[in-house]
């Protein structure tokens, strides 16, 4: 029997406008509130297990990077597929994303902007690569790191060849970027393979009909998060 393992962290937010983020006598925003528990009620549904992380265990350079702990730690290793889920997301269905089927990761394509334009641009000059056509629409795939699909082969492949903390310091101190970045970054360096899975698995608020959330999982992002007590 496969064991699976859904993964969620929220570290307290330290960069500018913190004050704007009112958060409970829980410790998290009333969004973040429901955010895991929908994603702890998911994992209960479809019968695989679930951790939350609040502490700093890796050293990263930035809270943002601690999601790269799923692959760098040896702690993992005892879970076959491991799902990174923002807690800025609400899952809305039964259907179990592990039985999707990748390769080494799985990831949803973001839509392609002047910002994602400017990063990429930034990323390929940093890292002397040019990123890859997406399999989905066309352009330079540029992924979503708020649902991150692993396998143990892809973990293990990141660990060994992304350089570890020394190679995120470095990209951290020069580019000033985060996760999805560099993930984004590595991915591409090191050729790990990924399979792009239906936005139905990561539907941003751009992408709602009529602005109403209409995926699986659906990801709240920046002034939309304080919408997740209508749905959650």
């Amino acid at each position: 029997m496969k064991n699976n393992l859904i993964y969620q962290y929220y570290f307290t937010y330290t960069g500018p406008n913190k004050e704007l983020i009112k958060e409970n006598i829980s410790g998290f925003p009333r969004w973040a509130e429901i955010g895991i528990k929908s994603a702890k009620e998911y994992a209960k549904r479809i019968g695989v297990s679930y951790e939350l992380n609040t502490t700093d265990l890796i050293g990263a350079p930035n809270q943002n990077l601690e999601a790269c702990r799923l692959f760098m730690d040896p702690y993992f290793d005892r879970f076959d597929k491991i799902l990174m889920l923002d807690v800025d997301t609400i899952v809305n269905t039964s259907d179990s994303i592990f039985e999707e089927q990748i390769s080494d990761v799985g990831m949803i394509q973001e839509h392609s902007t002047g910002f994602t334009n400017e990063i990429i641009s930034k990323l390929e000059k940093y890292g002397k690569v040019e990123f890859k056509k997406s399999s989905t629409n066309g352009q330079k795939r540029y992924l979503n790191g708020g649902v991150v699909l692993w396998s143990k082969e892809g973990r293990l492949k990141a660990r060994e060849r992304f350089g570890g903390l020394p190679v995120m310091r470095e990209y951290r101190e020069t580019l000033k970027l985060n996760e999805q970045p560099y993930l984004n970054l590595m991915l591409t360096l090191h050729d790990i393979k990924v399979t792009e899975l239906s936005n139905m698995w990561n539907r941003m608020n751009y992408m709602w009909q009529m602005g109403i959330p209409d995926g699986k999982i659906n990801h709240f992002l920046a002034k939309h998060k304080e919408r997740m007590k209508d749905y959650g």
